[in-house]
């Protein structure tokens, strides 16, 4: 039991100590995991069914009453289904432009799950998928950002994760290296 007690106090630790991967805050993405570590995943197979979770990561809010986001996909895939973690959510949009009210407020944390989708990743040549989050149309502020809804009605935007480039990938992840990019910079002036 007393080993028990500390492999488990062990993992509480380890879970609390994981970086999320914007540490701007107020920004809002589509991760792989529930901890805003991974937005993009390599070896996906054809043809299976994978979750992506909207994360809203380090909010300066005590608590979101709604939101307002949409994506747009480019490869071969498609949503099989929403879920919202609110269970009191009123999405009067759709499922790829959500407006959306929660009859509760959700009570954020660090990494604020928002809502599941469940894509169909379907490309037998294992081609990238890619999913671009941004705001909704007709959108309350900005259509380029998702935006919240705060307590007494207020209305802010967040930034998105990866901006102007997919939110979400699976499969052909390009990661460049700091190392990389500035030898590739460097290589100009020679």
């Amino acid at each position: 039991m007393k080993k028990m007690l500390i492999f488990l106090m062990a993992m509480l630790i380890a879970t609390s100590a994981s970086a999320i991967t914007n540490p701007d805050p107020d920004i809002m993405g589509y991760y792989f995991d529930l901890d805003a570590d991974y937005d993009c995943v390599d070896g996906i197979t054809p043809y299976s069914a994978n979750l992506l979770f909207l994360i809203l990561t380090n909010p300066t809010s005590d608590a979101i009453y709604g939101f307002e986001a949409g994506y747009t996909m480019e490869g071969e895939g498609m949503v099989l289904s929403v879920e919202f973690a609110n269970p009191q959510v009123i999405n009067v949009g759709t499922n790829d432009n959500i407006i959306a009210g929660f009859g509760e407020p959700t009570l954020t944390v660090p990494a604020t799950l928002i809502l599941t989708l469940n894509v169909m990743y379907m490309d037998p040549g294992y081609g990238a998928l890619m999913i671009f989050l941004h705001g909704t149309t007709p959108s309350s502020l900005d259509p380029l950002y998702p935006t919240l809804l705060l307590e007494g009605g207020v209305l802010q935007s967040v930034g998105v994760n990866n901006f102007g480039w997919a939110t979400a990938q699976f499969n052909n992840c390009v990661m460049a290296t700091e190392t990389q990019s500035f030898d590739s910079l460097k290589s100009l002036y020679r």
